[in-house]
């Protein structure tokens, strides 16, 4: 944007418009350093008990190399594993693969974060008087959990540290407790129904619902 000579100094002669500088950019005898190849991206599938303990899968190049993946314990579906150095070659080394893991889901234990979620059936006795009961966790032992007296349907019990494991923190086991109401009765169980039906006719558990319907 200079027109006519130039009025600059000799120090940034070379800069602007001088015989220095090269139209293509850049300075003389520069060069980009050299850089590492693409990253290159994969997915995979594993068992919830892979995810909680952790396994090595195999993924197959269609050179016919197989990659070992190392899926560490704990690890959510969705997240990525990289493998360093097997992504596309480049001047200064191999990028890396980043490989998404997808995890099956279970027919008992749901994840939630780091904590497990299960349902588990309790009988009207149990969850009207309290019971002590076992319930199934990640480790295939069983734990002993405590119902208290009175528990309603959808309650839910906190076991520490029974949850999932990974190398920075340890979940807990959330029990949720679903008050099974029977469906076949003989004469003596229907005549014990009744008769705690009779003992507690005082007792309405609808008895603010108008209350809290009122527009």
């Amino acid at each position: 944007g200079f027109g006519g000579g130039s009025n600059l100094p000799p120090e940034f002669a070379d800069l602007f418009g001088g015989g220095g500088y090269s139209s293509g950019g850049g300075f003389p005898g520069y060069q980009a350093p050299p850089r590492k190849g693409a990253d290159r991206t994969a997915s995979t599938t594993i068992s919830f008990a892979g995810s909680i303990r952790g396994t090595t899968i195999g993924l197959r190049e269609p050179s016919g190399e197989v990659i070992d993946v190392r899926i560490p314990a704990g690890i959510r579906d969705g997240q990525k594993v990289r493998v360093r150095g097997k992504g596309q070659n480049g001047p200064a080394g191999s990028g890396d693969l980043m490989v998404t893991v997808n995890v099956k889901p279970h027919p008992f234990f749901q994840r939630d974060g780091d904590n497990i979620r299960v349902h588990v059936p309790v009988t009207f006795p149990e969850a009207t008087l309290g019971a002590q009961i076992e319930v199934p966790t990640l480790d295939g032992e069983k734990v002993t959990v405590k119902v208290p007296a009175g528990t309603p349907s959808g309650r839910t019990l906190r076991v520490k540290g029974r949850g999932v494991k990974t190398s920075k923190v340890t979940g807990d086991l959330l029990v949720t407790i679903d008050v099974v109401v029977p469906q076949n009765l003989n004469k003596d169980a229907a005549a014990a129904v009744e008769a705690f039906a009779n003992a507690t006719q005082d007792a309405d558990p609808r008895a603010s619902l108008a209350e809290k319907a009122r527009l």
